[in-house]
């Protein structure tokens, strides 16, 4: 129930609100105004990398001031960002992965994936994908879809491999999210480091990892079964154990939650729908809840709040 919770400060985290046709995006005390409908963000230098709504959504470079960039990609749906931000990956047709880094503001090329739809990008494993004598350069997790799922990795080695389970979900570093099995019924999910499995669940599909050393680092856990307009539970494990550190369930009076994205190692932001109103919600790991930003009446046909893709 996040109904009458107390007005806490706003997100520290880039965040975004639809007017009409138009964007609004807020980065501290700074605002700039974008015309379109932005489905997807990330900063990048001193701008947003965004993707706009559409079909194929389109990806472009915004400036501080809603200037665009000159280039414009055709793109699969989603941005994945690397763990210190520096880097936005995501997809073209034929298998393409392209990658925006903050290292001299570069588009680089990553190896094409064996498959001709535009992927579903979901980590970045560093902020250079340029291999040089001070880089190692990167590696980018994609989703295939379709109705026969498959995750790939294609990195700056000039390697393209299969992840060893056919959806990725979460990635940070050494560690990695997957789900291993998915039918009508449930999910089960594992949490592998360097693709060595560490623990496995049944209860919960794993999304997120938080910043920070692994030793004190929790991911989110959704429900296992995913179905209707959103989920209404959601739990916080430990990275290393899977053990359960929080969880909220579902009431009479829950809310919806959408984009969840972790603000710092102690919490994360949710933008909830509830009784005719949204809002963006700070949730505590130690089970504090406030609103970032007040709710706003509104449809559920029309979420009027998007978090930052971390």
């Amino acid at each position: 129930d996040v109904s009458g919770l107390r007005q806490g400060a706003p997100p520290r985290l880039s965040w975004a609100e639809r007017r009409g046709t138009a964007t609004v995006i807020h980065r501290g005390s700074r605002t700039t105004h974008v015309a379109g409908r932005v489905d997807a963000l990330a900063p990048m230098g001193s701008g947003h990398v965004v993707q706009f709504a559409g079909s194929p959504p389109t990806v472009r470079w915004v400036a501080a001031d809603g200037t665009l960039g000159r280039s414009t990609w055709r793109t699969g749906r989603g941005l994945a960002v690397s763990p210190r931000g520096g880097a936005v990956a995501f997809t073209v047709r034929k298998g393409g992965v392209r990658v925006i880094d903050s290292a001299g503001d570069r588009v680089v090329r990553m190896p094409r994936l064996p498959f001709q739809r535009r992927g579903v990008p979901v980590s970045v494993s560093s902020d250079d994908c340029v291999e040089d004598a001070t880089s190692n350069g990167c590696a980018v997790v994609v989703n295939k879809g379709g109705r026969t799922p498959k995750s790939w990795l294609t990195s700056s080695h000039g390697i393209v491999e299969d992840m060893p389970w056919p959806i990725t979900t979460a990635g940070r570093g050494a560690w990695s999210a997957g789900i291993t099995r998915l039918t009508d019924f449930g999910s089960c999910s594992v949490m592998a480091r360097s693709w060595q499995t560490r623990w496995r669940t049944c209860d919960f599909q794993l999304r997120s990892i938080s910043p920070g050393r692994a030793a004190r680092a929790k991911v989110l856990g959704l429900p296992a079964y995913a179905d209707g307009f959103g989920p209404r539970e959601l739990a916080v494990l430990s990275l290393r154990q899977g053990t359960v550190l929080r969880r909220w369930t579902s009431s009479r009076r829950s809310a919806t939650y959408f984009d969840q994205v972790w603000e710092d190692r102690d919490h994360v932001l949710v933008v909830t729908y509830q009784g005719g109103r949204w809002a963006v919600v700070r949730l505590g790991t130690d089970g504090s809840m406030e609103y970032a930003v007040a709710p706003r009446r509104g449809s559920d046909m029309e979420k009027p709040f998007m978090l930052q893709t971390r």
